[in-house]
């Protein structure tokens, strides 16, 4: 038996879910693995989700580390900085208000990792949970190289919960912190740059997360209060092009490099258009991304490729 147990630190970022953040953290206190810190990270709710997670922990006294703390709304990626921060663990762990966990994910994903402190990521299956208390098939984690891992983040048909995620703390320090300015997709950049920067996944498919599918307004969903579904649509297509704009400078070193991934971002351009069908062709004539795939590999430059002003808005100090 091992004598030196981690320390996990889950990080919780909520917004006015207080039903299905105490969900969340019933499943996390019905997880196997010891030690066990939970830090909440309240992102500007009203009153009463602070209310009910307090009445919880005074009522179920977890036998674990637990910090309650609140901010002004910034959004979750900002929360979940200021949570990693808060923590202690020499593992982390990143949850939405609405994520469940079967009660051995997170000893399954422990397992996955081992003694190792550098930079790693272990990568639990998944499997959909719907309104209807019905379930989908399970998802085993991805077991890709480190080369064609990139490609599939860089097409988009990468998929595994970011609760099925554990992360050693050198590849948290690694990566950096999450990129606060985008509004959606922020689990799709960290997970790229984190593949970019060579952090090591590991798939632990003995370890079952469950992506839940509920009613009720959802954050990255078009439409939701506030704005249309177009403006929806076209700040999600700003965010989707922001994160490739950066994959593609950072693999700008050689003519030779960026040539390798030239097809896996010709597949993200054709998701692109599907996706964003009614939205124009090119959302950004300035994009050198979108003008290098245009020309074709023939006629591409050597070196060099700078993002537009879109891009550069949205990617601020994480470019």
């Amino acid at each position: 038996m091992r004598t030196d147990k981690k320390l996990i630190s889950t990080i919780i970022a909520t917004h006015n879910r207080p039903r299905l953040v105490l969900e969340t953290l019933d499943s996390l206190a019905g997880q196997s693995w010891r030690p066990l810190e939970v830090v909440v990270v309240d992102d500007g709710s009203d009153p009463s989700t602070g209310e009910a997670i307090r009445a919880w922990q005074a009522d179920r006294r977890p036998d674990f580390r637990f910090q309650y703390l609140w901010q002004e709304n910034q959004g979750p990626a900002a929360a979940r900085n200021h949570g990693f921060e808060a923590s202690s663990g020499q593992r982390i762990h990143f949850l939405d208000d609405d994520d469940l966990m079967h009660a051995d994910a997170l000893a399954q994903l422990e397992a996955a990792l081992g003694r190792d402190d550098g930079p790693a990521i272990a990568m639990a299956s998944h499997q959909y949970r719907h309104a209807d208390g019905s379930a989908g098939g399970l998802v085993p984690p991805p077991e890709l190289s480190p080369g064609a891992t990139l490609r599939s983040m860089i097409r988009g048909d990468w998929f595994v919960p970011i609760h099925g995620y554990l992360f050693t703390r050198a590849a948290v320090r690694r990566i950096g912190p999450w990129n606060p300015v985008l509004t959606s997709q922020e689990d799709d950049e960290y997970l790229l740059r984190a593949a970019m920067a060579g952090v090591a996944l590991r798939a632990a498919p003995s370890a079952l997360v469950y992506y839940c599918q509920h009613g009720g307004v959802r954050r990255a969903t078009p439409g939701k209060p506030g704005e249309t579904v177009r403006q929806g649509l076209e700040k999600r297509l700003r965010a989707d092009l922001a994160i490739r704009e950066s994959a593609f400078e950072a693999l700008c070193e050689t003519q030779r490099e960026i040539e390798r991934y030239r097809a896996a971002f010709e597949a993200w351009q054709a998701r692109l258009r599907a996706r964003y069908g009614p939205l124009p062709a090119n959302p950004d004539p300035a994009s050198r991304l979108l003008a290098w795939l245009h020309r074709g590999p023939a006629r591409q430059e050597n070196r060099g490729a700078a993002s537009g002003p879109e891009a550069s808005e949205l990617l601020g100090e994480f470019e």
